[in-house]
């Protein structure tokens, strides 16, 4: 009976032909490859120890559950510096599962940030005492819980780009609320020439919608569709809208109820008490002087009263709406354009000068205001608001932000604060974050573009605080590309496929990483390689070549960069221990054609593994250990007094029974 697949016979090996059968293609010498220690398990030490008797000469300690790895001594650290010192095997630390934007269970929450940099920065810690010598790769997931995006590939016929945002989510910055957004196309009113068709507004390089002639919108029109195309990136826009739209009705109905509560009052004082002011504690009313003294005190009848009892039950609400008038302005603000902030800025300069005209000031003893300072307040707002509302009139402030690109701000926070506090610890010596790149549609970072501009953030943010550190800016800018890059997975790039993608973009997702596309770039960007294998659905975690990830096109375009060799490459296949209880290393040796013995042109293990013909299923055990536990050396029964177990049941003589 075949027991694993290493049953089937795959042919033999050739020479002429040694990218037949279980090999990636791809040559690299067993001293390239290492593997990780167990996620489940914290006695790292005991994965240090195999992994040494296995000959490997790179291995990756691995803290992937953040309570696992908490629950390794710093003895253990310790201990596995040593043994990796004297057996010449080089580390690299696999960091906890810890979002680094502050994405959890219960979605982005303020504090959440912080509190993963503390607990990441506490693992650093630990991790750098396995090589103090600096550039020790430790390896962080770009996201574990920061929402992804979903994308396909684009329809040239259809006029869509490279990449289409099918599905994706909207963050809300002030509270982290989730929305959900989606590409898809709706019939509407306005636009009736897409009743029976699809189509989107043609824009010109600026984004702004073109007109035809007779004034109508101008489309380009997709075949196949009906009603207009409302992508997922467009979608954010609309809830940004409507959330302004929201804000700016809440401060237009308290203005109106001001104004309701307020009545005839104020056209009362405005033809009778024009320069009138009253006292503080309204019981007195003055009459003021050109002077800005007092002219005389008035009389303060019932009929008076109460209109003035009316303004100041009107300017009780009008604390309110200038409340949300605040608040409305604050987001604009915050969330709006730099043309935006530069006329709200001028906004605010005038709002604050009317303002001091409705407030109390003194006269001689007495702290007195206008009568109609209610009235000057709900001029003075209304006239800011009709400022606010002409300043945000083309694009409501971004309250709303893809959580890609929101994720991305807090993530490269994160990696470049954890860089400085590295920096600040162990100067040159600080090891080498090496951010990994996601699963598409999972949690955010999949894309080659995302990583690059993720890193360039996080590079940014560190450069900017060693500057403030002192250092001199060329030198941060080079640190910062020595100490920040990506940790290049292959297995989850390979995810594209369930998407739709080839076989070609996923090598062009490499080209973009890698610095080598058309385009040229930075090379300095892949710093450590995760080797693992799937058929593009879920991240298996297979042996390299037992899938359909394409890692000799991969490593080629890796090895352009010119810095291959500084790149640890680990094979992380659990799924083989997971589900076939082998140790993947023999196996990556093999697919990978690792000579033997060191020597180039040497026999492989590749070569070994097809030459034994290594059929599992096999005759079984040859002289089975049982045939001595029971009948001593020979395959008689032998009694127990020779030296069998067999308790005789006959005479030796007669064959009669004993008894």
């Amino acid at each position: 009976m075949v027991t694993s697949y290493e049953g089937f016979y795959g042919g033999g090996f050739s020479a002429l032909s040694p990218d037949y059968g279980n090999l990636t293609g791809y040559r690299m010498s067993a001293a390239n490859l290492g593997f990780p220690g167990s996620p489940q398990s914290a006695n790292q030490v005991q994965d240090v120890i195999n992994a040494i008797k296995h000959g490997t000469k790179t291995f990756e300690v691995t803290m992937l559950q953040p309570d696992v790895g908490e629950s390794i001594p710093r003895q253990h650290f310790e201990e596995m510096r040593a043994l990796m010192k004297l057996t010449g095997v080089k580390p690299s630390v696999h960091g906890p599962l810890i979002d680094a934007a502050g994405f959890g269970e219960r979605g982005w929450e303020p504090g959440a940030r912080e509190d993963g940099e503390r607990r990441m920065f506490a693992a650093i810690e630990k991790a750098q005492i396995l090589d103090p010598s600096g550039n020790l790769p430790f390896v962080i997931h770009a996201a574990n819980g920061a929402p992804g995006t979903e994308w396909r590939p684009g329809d040239e016929k259809k006029g869509e780009g490279k990449y289409v945002m099918e599905r994706g989510v909207a963050i809300n910055q002030e509270t982290g609320q989730a929305v959900s957004i989606k590409r898809e196309f709706k019939i509407r009113p306005e636009h009736p020439e897409l009743f029976e068709r699809g189509g989107k507004v043609a824009r010109d390089d600026k984004g702004k919608p073109i007109w035809n002639k007779d004034m109508s919108l101008k489309y380009d029109f997709i075949e196949g569709e009906k009603g207009l195309l409302y992508d997922a990136e467009g979608s954010i826009g609309s809830i940004n809208e409507g959330e302004w739209a929201n804000k700016l009705t809440e401060v237009a109905q308290m203005s109106k109820h001001v104004e309701e509560i307020m009545g005839a009052a104020p056209i009362y004082f405005r033809d009778n008490y024009v320069n009138a002011v009253v006292s503080s504690d309204g019981k007195k009313i003055f009459e003021m002087g050109e002077d800005g003294k007092f002219k005389k005190e008035l009389e303060f009848k019932d009929e008076q009263r109460v209109q003035y009892e009316q303004m100041q039950k009107a300017d009780v609400f009008m604390q309110n709406a200038e409340l949300s008038f605040a608040g409305a302005f604050g987001q604009a603000y915050k969330y709006g354009t730099e043309e935006q902030k530069k006329a709200l800025k001028e906004l605010a300069e005038g709002y604050v000068k009317s303002s001091a005209v409705g407030g109390y000031f003194k006269v001689g003893d007495e702290v007195v205001t206008s009568v109609l300072a209610p009235l000057q307040k709900h001029h003075n707002l209304s006239q800011s608001f009709k400022k606010l509302q002409e300043i945000t009139d083309r694009k409501a402030p971004e309250l709303f932000k893809s959580g890609e690109a929101f994720a991305m701000e807090k993530a490269a926070e994160t990696f470049g604060n954890l860089a400085a506090k590295s920096w600040d610890n162990w100067k040159e010596k600080a090891p080498v974050l090496a951010v990994e790149n996601m699963m598409i549609g999972q949690y955010a970072f999949a894309r080659a573009e995302d990583m690059r501009e993720l890193i360039g953030k996080s590079r940014d943010n560190f450069t900017k605080q060693l500057i403030e550190r002192g250092v001199d800016e060329k030198k941060a800018a080079k640190l910062a590309k020595d100490k920040l890059g990506v940790t290049w997975d292959v297995g989850h790039l390979n995810l594209m496929r369930k998407k739709g993608f080839t076989t070609e973009d996923i090598v062009e997702q490499t080209k973009i990483i890698s610095g080598t596309d058309k385009k040229g770039g930075d090379k300095s960007m892949v710093k450590h390689i995760h080797l693992t294998d799937n058929f593009g659905y879920a991240d298996t975690h297979l042996v390299p070549g037992m899938g359909n990830v394409p890692v000799k096109a991969i490593l080629e375009e890796l090895e352009k960069t010119g810095r291959f060799d500084e790149m640890r490459k680990i094979t992380e296949a659990g799924g083989m221990i997971q589900h076939f209880k082998k140790l993947p290393h023999s196996m990556t040796l093999a697919a990978f054609g690792s000579g033997i013995y060191g020597m180039k042109n040497g026999p492989t293990w590749g070569a070994a593994m097809d030459m034994q013909g290594s059929y599992f299923g096999g005759y079984g055990n040859l002289n089975p250990q049982i045939h001595h536990s029971y009948f001593g050396a020979g395959f008689t029964t032998m009694p127990v007094e020779l030296g069998g177990q067999q308790v005789g049941g006959g005479s030796r003589f007669g064959g009669t029974p004993m008894a």
